[in-house]
């Protein structure tokens, strides 16, 4: 695939006491989205504090953001997010006009970018 041109930023604050169903469930969701063919990668990631979560979504366009919030894992997770979490999740949307792929990437020498 080639580079992504959005990439999506997700920062959640799940309920402490709740950790586990929150993850099960973006477990779920990051499957399945990594499963369409338009999404470069989707990661979920465990922040420092408890209960607190990261997602990392890159997708080739908005039509392909817009056609993954139709598929049935999302709207799973949208149906049981919000028992899960302690405030609304804050999520950023970053429209990218170009990548570089480091060409040694241990560590990344910014004079070796591709």
């Amino acid at each position: 695939m080639s580079d992504p041109g959005l990439l999506l930023v997700a920062e959640l604050h799940g309920l402490v006491g709740r950790q586990s169903e929150l993850h099960e469930l973006l477990d779920v969701l990051a499957d399945g989205a990594r499963g369409e063919s338009d999404c470069s990668s989707f990661r979920v990631l465990a922040a420092e504090e408890p209960g607190e979560w990261v997602l990392l979504a890159a997708w080739r366009d908005e039509a392909a953001l817009r056609a993954h919030y139709a598929t049935s894992h999302y709207r799973r997770y949208r149906d049981a997010v919000g028992p899960l979490l302690a405030r609304p999740s804050d999520v950023v949307v970053h429209r990218l006009d170009g990548t570089v792929h480091a060409l040694d990437p241990n560590p990344p020498d910014p004079g070796m970018l591709g």
